[in-house]
């Protein structure tokens, strides 16, 4: 995903899962935000250049993300399930 931002590091690994930046998401799938706790859909489409939907997401603090699956529609119920699995809040 082709936003602005700079890490020294940009991506680790919890449990079994990879977390990463917001601004680092380059694959389609299923994020947890790992402050809060949400869900986020990425499809394919949204990453490609020029094409929508657009995805912006603007804070002051470091928005990390875990990725879930690689599935974006991914039922919700398997998604809680892995999610939970890693020991991680989910708040939907």
């Amino acid at each position: 995903m082709a936003m602005k931002g700079h890490s020294t590091q940009a991506t680790s690994v919890s449990s079994r899962l990879t977390e990463t930046r917001w601004n680092s998401i380059e694959d389609p799938g299923c994020y947890l935000m790992v402050a809060s706790g949400d869900l986020v859909r990425i499809p394919a489409e949204s990453l490609l250049p020029g094409h929508s939907p657009l995805l912006t997401f603007t804070s002051k603090a470091d928005v990390r993300v875990a990725k879930l699956s690689d599935n974006p529609a991914e039922p919700i119920s398997v998604l809680r399930s892995i999610a939970a699995d890693n020991d991680y809040f989910v708040n939907f």
